[in-house]
This record gives structure tokens, C-alpha cells and sequence, in this order.
């Protein structure tokens, strides 16, 4: 890499195979890197700023989180919702949109540390989730509903035409995955029947990472066959 910046003849006189080795190696120690970042952020007692701050300068992390190719609009967006008073402004972590499609997404990031279950269960192995969750979940769907009666006025507002609010796609980053059997198959069965909501730990994001590294990692070595 010196070399390169360096020496900018050096570019034009590389063959096309080395330079997509080259770039290859170059996403590969950045991600890696940044798996490392991610790893020490989990074991430290973070705010949901730092973590904020984190995907601001990573954004691609949030596309995982997405079946289809995502386009962020905004992180910190408002959705409306003010009351006459001035107060109550609805704030969403990330305005997304589908790059096809043209509709939103929002995003709404807590913290690891934000606990998921009930600490005791509710009757046999069976765990209720916790206010906060349950809390976060019901923040999220009403800046869903205030995006949806407020898309006009902020299409107008901030001249962005090209973003429908047909089915929003709602998404709560938060917590870590419980370790108990039984608490991760109560978890689970909560998540999996909030049709409205998808929730993802920051565990799993990071799984998402290393499993994207792995696969550019993969077709490196097979490039090299």
C-alpha cells in the first residue's frame, strides 16, 4: 500500500487481478478490525451513542440486518409527532429506505446491556420479556405510526420525494442473546411472534459480521486457486 500511494505509476501498471487482490485484502484487514472493535465494545458497559457512533462510521453493518439493498436516509430523524406545546418529537435512530422499492425502514438501536427477559420465570421454564424490551418495542411502533401519518409533511419539509411508507419495516437492535436454554427459547418465541417488530442482538449482528468475513475470506482463497 506505500508503494502505491507512493508511487501512483505503480497503479496503472499493475495487472486488474492484482489490484482486485490487493482491494480484497484491504476490506478484509477493515473488517477485521473492525470485528476486533465490535468484540471490545460487547465486554464494556456502553451507551447506545457509542454504539451509534459506531454504525455512523460503519454503515454497511446496519444493511445486514436487511433481506433487500438498504439506503440510509438519515440516523436521528424526526418522524413527527410534536405537540402543541412543542414537546413529544418523535426521533428514530436511522431513516432507511429499500433501494428498489423506494420504502422506509426505521431502526432503533438500545444497548447490549439492555436486559431481555425477566429475571425470574413466569411459571415453569417460561420467562416474560422485560419492560424494556417490551418498552422499546412499543417506541418503535409508535414512530412507525407517526411516520406513516407525517410522510407527506416530511417528503415537503425536507424535499425527499423518493420514499413511500407502504409496509414500514420496523428493526430494534438490543441486548445480547440469553445463554440459558430456557431463557433463549422464550426469547425467541416472543420475537418470533412480534410480526410488527424485528428484533436482533448485538450478538447476532456481530455473528453476521464474522460470517461476512469468512465468505470474502473464502472466495479470496478461491481466486487464488
Amino acid at each position: 500500500m506505500s508503494l502505491v500511494v507512493e508511487d501512483k505509476s505503480t497503479v496503472k501498471q499493475t495487472d486488474p487481478v492484482t489490484l482486485t487482490k490487493l482491494k480484497n485484502d484491504i476490506e478484509l484487514v477493515s473488517l477485521e478490525r473492525l470485528i476486533s472493535s465490535y468484540e471490545k465494545l460487547l465486554t464494556k458497559k456502553t451507551k447506545e451513542d457509542t454504539w451509534q457512533r459506531l454504525f455512523n462510521e460503519n454503515p454497511f453493518i446496519l444493511s445486514l440486518a436487511f433481506g433487500y439493498p438498504a439506503i440510509k436516509i438519515s440516523d436521528q430523524a424526526s418522524v413527527g409527532g410534536k405537540r402543541l406545546s412543542g414537546d413529544g418529537e418523535k426521533i428514530t435512530d436511522y431513516l432507511i429506505k429499500n433501494g428498489v422499492t423506494n420504502n422506509l425502514a426505521l431502526i432503533e438501536i438500545k444497548k447490549p446491556s439492555s436486559v431481555l427477559l425477566n429475571k425470574t420465570a413466569y411459571r415453569g421454564a417460561v420467562y416474560c420479556a422485560s419492560t424494556e424490551l417490551t418498552g422499546s418495542v412499543t417506541q418503535v411502533l409508535d414512530q412507525c405510526y407517526q411516520l406513516q401519518q407525517n410522510i407527506a409533511s416530511i417528503k415537503s419539509n425536507n424535499r425527499i420525494y423518493d420514499i413511500e411508507s407502504y409496509a414500514v419495516h420496523c428493526i430494534l437492535i438490543i441486548g445480547t442473546m440469553p445463554n440459558d436454554e430456557d431463557e433463549r427459547k422464550s426469547f425467541e418465541i416472543y420475537r418470533r411472534n412480534s410480526k410488527n417488530v424485528q428484533i436482533i442482538t448485538f450478538d447476532e449482528l456481530l455473528l453476521k459480521l464474522k460470517q461476512l468475513h469468512g465468505f470474502l475470506n473464502d472466495s479470496d482463497n478461491m481466486n487464488n486457486r
